[in-house]
């Protein structure tokens, strides 16, 4: 173990953390950075997008899907096993603070919020809450050492959570992004619960719901509705029974299943990570209401 820092971004706010042997604190001219940020091109409704190469390009490659933000905070872990050990860190505090943060040079794919909070549906009760989130986060990877699958599936979860949310997504990504999280759940859930046998895809979410003591949603019962999208988006190419794009779900009726599910998967995000208790993790997900998230 080893004292190993690492810079990351884009976080817009003063902060600071001390969790142990970890710490957060924001790098210098963190103001000027957020107004600089602020007044660039490409914003649109609280989100940045990658910008468009040189109009020269030919238009099969011109746009640079993948960019950078500057760096704002430092994380400082006095303890650290590897570098993967705090580049956990950082995928986890992503997660908790609703917002893609990343330590690498060009670490967002087509657009990112710019607003904490935007990629999830709760608000950490107090600024405690935020510490108890490394905590939980710090145990996690203690815990399970020995697996690094686990922590890599963790960020596989948060991340396809986080790029199942880009506005510009057609429906039947969003749903693709959110149903390969679901996967990456499930491989996780599976690794952790001994002996489990290998399921079928209509009834995996609902199995999981109750590993979690989370009451599963009608979508996901077995021979859910779900599983049976999921089949015929990826081994028919039809989504709601038309080639993809050309067909939505929900029309006609209150239910938002992309909302629905990204709910869903931030519950077993929480969970997964230790914190079944929490209220949070019962609280309803058939609405936009944003949460209070108060860790136990």
């Amino acid at each position: 173990m080893t004292l190993r820092r690492l810079e990351f971004g884009y976080y817009p706010e003063q902060f600071e953390i001390n969790a142990g042997p970890i710490s957060v604190h924001p790098l210098a001219g963190l103001p000027e950075i957020v107004c600089q940020v602020e007044a660039s091109d490409g914003i649109s409704n609280g989100w940045i997008y990658a910008r468009p190469q040189s109009e020269c390009r030919t238009i099969l490659n011109n746009t640079n899907r993948i960019f950078g933000l500057p760096k704002t905070h430092i994380l400082i872990h006095k303890k650290a096993d590897t570098d993967k050990h705090i580049a956990f860190h950082i995928w986890t505090f992503s997660f908790f603070s609703g917002l893609r943060l990343t330590p690498t040079e060009a670490g967002f794919l087509d657009a990112t919020p710019l607003k904490p909070g935007s990629l999830v549906d709760f608000v950490p009760s107090t600024c405690a809450d935020l510490t108890k989130s490394v905590e939980l986060s710090e145990k996690f990877w203690s815990d399970h050492r020995s697996f690094p699958e686990r922590a890599r599936w963790v960020q596989a979860i948060i991340h396809a959570l986080f790029l199942g949310q880009n506005p510009r997504n057609l429906q039947f990504e969003s749903f693709l992004f959110l149903y390969t999280a679901f996967d990456a759940c499930y491989k996780l859930v599976s690794s952790l619960q001994q002996g489990t046998p290998q399921l079928p895809h209509s009834r995996r979410i609902e199995w999981m719901c109750a590993q979690l003591c989370i009451t599963a949603p009608d979508w996901a019962r077995s021979d859910s509705e779900v599983a049976r999208l999921r089949n015929s988006t990826v081994h028919e190419g039809l989504f709601m029974g038309e080639p993809l794009g050309f067909g939505l779900h929900g029309i006609g009726t209150d239910i938002n299943l992309i909302l629905e599910m990204q709910a869903l998967l931030c519950r077993f995000v929480v969970a997964l990570l230790g914190d079944k208790q929490t209220d949070y993790v019962r609280s309803p997900i058939d609405t936009r209401q944003k949460f209070s998230l108060k860790l136990t």
